[in-house]
Parts: C-alpha cells; sequence; structure tokens
C-alpha cells in the first residue's frame, strides 16, 4: 500500500528529519569530545587550540577546535562544563588585555563572555561540579568567581590562610603558574607553582560565591616541594573519571598518587599544545585517603596501640590493621569500618595489638575503598622485648563462633573472657598446644580474653565477636 502526503506534510516531514538528524549530529559531536573520561583529558595551548590527550603516555590526538577563534599567545584557564558541553576559558588570560570565552565544540561557535574586573595575569581556573560557575585565581592571589546564567563577576577573596595559619597568598604570589579543578563533592583543588618548586591545597565545599574577608585552605602538598626538573613548573591540573589526578608542565605529563608522589605519564607527542588542563570528569574519589599522624606506642603490658588518622575520607570501607615480622610478609590483625564512608573533616582511628611478637615488628593500615580498591600508609616499627605472646596466641580475630588459644606454656591452665563492663562471661580450663573455645554464645561486641599462671604471670588479649 503507498501512502500519499500532501506538499505540507511532506515539508514537514521533511523538517522533522532534518531535526531528528541535527539533534543526532549534535548528541554524537558532543558525545565524541567526552567519550572517554577514564582515558583522555583535555589540554589548551596557549595559542587557543583544544586538543584530548590521553592520560596512559601523552598521547596528543586532533585538535577540537580546529577553526580558532583568533589569534592568540596567552590563552589559558580552561574549564568544561558537562551541564552545556561548552569549553570556558581566558582566549587572552594576560594582564590588562583579558577576553574570557566560550567555545561549543558541537557547533563550532565562541561567545565572548562578560569582562572582568581582574587586572592582573590568570593561568588558574576551572568550571565548578554542578556547571553553574567557574573560578579563577590570578598571579597576585586574588579569587573571582564567574556565574554562567547571569553573565557576572565577582570578586571572592585575596586573602588565603592554611590550616597553620601560615598565609598562602604570598605563596600564591610567588608561585604564580598552576591551576586549579573541582571534584565531584564541590571541593577546589589548587596547584601553585613555579619553575623549581609546587604545592597543592584543597578549599572544602561548599565553594564561596560571594565575597568573604579570608579563606582557610587545607595544604596538600608543601608549596617548597621541588618539581619534577627542577626548571619546569606545572602548568595543568585535571581528574579522570576514576578520580586520577594528572599534572602537567608544558612538555610532560604526570600523575599523583595518593602519598602525593608524582609518576611521569610520558611526554607531550605534539610539541607546543599544553598551557593548561581540563577534562569532562567530576569525580566524587579523588585521592581516596590521606593518613596523618600514624603512630606506635608500646604498653606497659607489651601490646602495642596503633593510632591514625584520616584526612579527606571518600567512599571508604574501613582499614585493615596489618603486622610484619620483617616488612615484607604481612599478615591481617583486624578490619576497622570506617566511621564515616565520606568525610572532609580529619577521622580518628585505632586498635591495640595484644599480642605482637618478640623483637621487631611493623605495622601499616590498608585502606580498602567501596569499589575494592586499596592503598596503604606508611610502614612504621616497634620493638618488643620478652613478649610473653610467644607463650600464648589467640584466633581469629574477629571471631563468630570459636576461638583457638594455642598455649605454649604449661603454666597457663585458665583462660577466663570479660565483657567490656569488666564481668566474666566465660571460664575454660585449658592444655598444653591448641585449645578451641566456643564463643558461639557471646553478643556481638569486644572481650578480653585472661590467661594467669599458677605464679601470678599474665597475658591478655582483646578480641571482636561477630
Amino acid at each position: 500500500m503507498k501512502t500519499l502526503y500532501s506538499a505540507t506534510q511532506k515539508d514537514l516531514l521533511k523538517g522533522l528529519i532534518l531535526s531528528v538528524a541535527l539533534i543526532s549530529i549534535t548528541i554524537s559531536s558532543r558525545a565524541q569530545v567526552c567519550s572517554s573520561p577514564t582515558t583522555t583529558i583535555y589540554s589548551l595551548s596557549n595559542a587557543g587550540g583544544i586538543y584530548p590527550v590521553t592520560v596512559s603516555n601523552a598521547s596528543v590526538g586532533s585538535i577540537v577546535n580546529s577553526t580558532s577563534y583568533g589569534t592568540s599567545t596567552s590563552a589559558n584557564s580552561i574549564g568544561y562544563n558537562t551541564n552545556n558541553g561548552l569549553f570556558y576559558y581566558f582566549q587572552v588570560a594576560l594582564s590588562g588585555t583579558k577576553e574570557f570565552v566560550s567555545y561549543d565544540p558541537t557547533t563550532n561557535i565562541y561567545t565572548t563572555l562578560a569582562p572582568s574586573s581582574i587586572s592582573a595575569t590568570v593561568n588558574r581556573g576551572c568550571v565548578n561540579f554542578d556547571g553553574t560557575g567557574y573560578y579563577c585565581l590570578d598571579v597576585n592571589g586574588n579569587l573571582y568567581y564567574y556565574n554562567i546564567s547571569s553573565n557576572t563577576w565577582t570578586f571572592i577573596c585575596s586573602t588565603f590562610k592554611d590550616q597553620n595559619n601560615n598565609n598562602v597568598t604570598a605563596t600564591f604570589s610567588s608561585e604564580g603558574s598552576g591551576d586549579m579543578a573541582v571534584d565531584g563533592l564541590g571541593n577546589l583543588w589548587i596547584v601553585c607553582s613555579n619553575g623549581s618548586n609546587w604545592g597543592l591545597y584543597k578549599l572544602s565545599a561548599p565553594l564561596p560565591t560571594t565575597s568573604t574577608s579570608s579563606i582557610t585552605l587545607k595544604e596538600l602538598v608543601a608549596p617548597t616541594t621541588a618539581t619534577p626538573t627542577g626548571t619546569a613548573g606545572f602548568v595543568g591540573i585535571a581528574f579522570s573519571s576514576t578520580g586520577n589526578i594528572y599534572m602537567a608542565t608544558g612538555t610532560d605529563l604526570y600523575v599523583l598518587q595518593p602519598d602525593y608522589t608524582l609518576t611521569h605519564s610520558g611526554t607531550f607527542s605534539q610539541t607546543g599544545i599544553c598551557g593548561d588542563l581540563t577534562s569532562c570528569s567530576y569525580p566524587a574519589s579523588v585521592l581516596p585517603v590521606s593518613f596523618e599522624n600514624f603512630t606506635l606506642k608500646l604498653q606497659e603490658n607489651n601490646s602495642v596501640s596503633v593510632a591514625w588518622e584520616v584526612a579527606q575520607q571518600t567512599n571508604n570501607s574501613g582499614y585493615y590493621v596489618e603486622r610484619s615480622a620483617d616488612g615484607t610478609n604481612w599478615n591481617k590483625l583486624s578490619f576497622i569500618p570506617a566511621g564515616n564512608g565520606n568525610s572532609q573533616l580529619t577521622v580518628n582511628y585505632n586498635y591495640t595489638d595484644f599480642s605482637p611478637n618478640s623483637g621487631n615488628n611493623y605495622y601499616r593500615i590498608c585502606e580498602v575503598d567501596l569499589d575494592g580498591k586499596q592503598s596503604y600508609s606508611d610502614i612504621k616499627t616497634v620493638s618488643v622485648a620478652n613478649n610473653n605472646s610467644n607463650m600464648l596466641k589467640v584466633w581469629p580475630n574477629p571471631a563468630k563462633d570459636l576461638i583457638q588459644v594455642q598455649n605454649n606454656n604449661a603454666s597457663y591452665t585458665v583462660a577466663r573472657i570479660y565483657n567490656q563492663s569488666g564481668a566474666m562471661v566465660s571460664e575454660n580450663k585449658l592444655i598444653a598446644g591448641i585449645n578451641t573455645l566456643n564463643v558461639s554464645s557471646l553478643s556481638f561486641g569486644a572481650y578480653i580474653i585472661s590467661v594467669k599462671s599458677a605464679n601470678g604471670e599474665s597475658f591478655i588479649q582483646k578480641f571482636i565477636k561477630e
């Protein structure tokens, strides 16, 4: 059966087909820009070109904006808005001659935006995580906010200090290069750099959108840290969708590790393409954990108190306390659940090892994310002399139904179990060798097993009943 259309219907049908085709082209073009957020970030050259960069080897792809906006030698401070698909950056970022623009990779259209009142050069800028605004920091340490919907600028602050009350504004001025990026929780990460040194700071969410007298930042990397070559400073920072931080000099790409050390990803396969970085990613989990104040303390009863603090706790499942007799082969002693899976505050944890080995004991903390990714603290060591744990060991910990007590001292004849209130809940006779104690009737919680010899020598160990 052949369907007949009037001339008007044919025109409407052609228009509908054209509209669908344009929508398809638009979606396809935009998808091409952000099609590989795990493997690709974007570089802005000082000439204003936008290039995809493969993070694993710094391979540079074809230019995104093949039709240029105009001549520039100082384009900088690029950010990508995932809401509207636009890049925002200074086509001219130099003092006194700035020009702020947006670029639509779908239509290849540039738009000149409202001029700012910024007088100094701008090297650091980014779009915020919800796409409502753009932040930038000039070389004099002045922070500005651009409201995307209203096309207006606001001066935020020029007085910055860190958690130790050090003057960070002076650091931003002396290390005027660098970049900034916002993560998926709304935190602002700021890199400052010159040829020989660099530092990293974080401003926790919510970010200010109106003027404020002062801002306190958290110093993550001291600004006295040497740059990789000692002669080339960082010009860009960008996140991948998996939470990796990538940092670039004008010639090389690096990845920042959870312990804030740098690993070289590669030298850019094209020269002159990197004056700044951005990406399509605003990950919630960035450098999953930062261990602070990890300490060991030997107690009078030869137990070892293990304590640590965690800053920037994001999507954490918890922590394994691990011990080694040689610093190479590790055993998991206990799992401590994360007190708060997501926290920008410092969280304190502790664990007591009631049965360390005689001699050197090595400890480390293994952090586990909800997705199974792991990261480790530094290794700490404590020496224990003549520990009676050689005579008696208790496992597993935590325990479900049974615990095993290995008694290598015939003088240990009785094991008593106490709850957290100090009440004895179980008494068991011990024989030499391995003893099996039934704890299935105990409620969930922490308990102490106490063993005494005929001459009064005692041994205690804490265990958790699951």
